[in-house]
């Protein structure tokens, strides 16, 4: 199992931060692999709600099923994947922050699942260099969420 965390803080309120990323049809607005998000189960989004999710990665076009696992609104929001390659589960906490939000995330990908998409050099590869490329991508992914946020688009 591959482990890391980031932070970023957006000048922006808790509830306005919390919101939009729980809102997962958002996601292809600020996740850089993410093409398309569809809603796939009825009501609000809450622990139980389902998500279908195309992403491109490195060897072509993917789908995945995503389910929200713990929600405490305007606190924490955990995703994981249910179905498809690349299983992951992504712990987002939020909290006050100055007048903005500090938005930190704990991430677990199946390193078997990364050797799926990354072919068979990865799964020589020592973890933290397969966290380090993975968490690369998350803080740009998270740099654009802030970006969003904060100039209002």
């Amino acid at each position: 199992m591959i482990k890391f965390d980031v932070n970023i803080t957006i000048e922006k309120p808790v509830e306005e931060v919390f919101w939009f990323v729980a809102e997962g049809e958002n996601g292809s607005r600020w996740n850089s692999a993410v093409k398309k998000v569809r809603k796939i189960s009825e009501g609000p989004v809450n622990v139980g709600t389902k998500y279908s999710m195309v992403r491109e990665l490195p060897n072509g076009s993917v789908e995945n099923t995503y389910e929200v696992v713990e929600y405490e609104e305007n606190n924490t929001l955990s995703i994981k994947i249910i179905s498809g390659p690349t299983p992951f589960l992504y712990r987002y906490r939020f909290a006050p922050s100055g007048n903005g939000t500090k938005l930190s995330m704990n991430a677990e990908v199946d390193k078997e699942g990364l050797v799926e998409i990354l072919g068979a050099k990865a799964r020589i590869a020592p973890e933290f260099v397969l966290a380090g490329f993975m968490k690369e991508g998350v803080i740009e992914n998270l740099r654009t969420l802030k970006k969003l946020l904060e100039s209002g688009n």
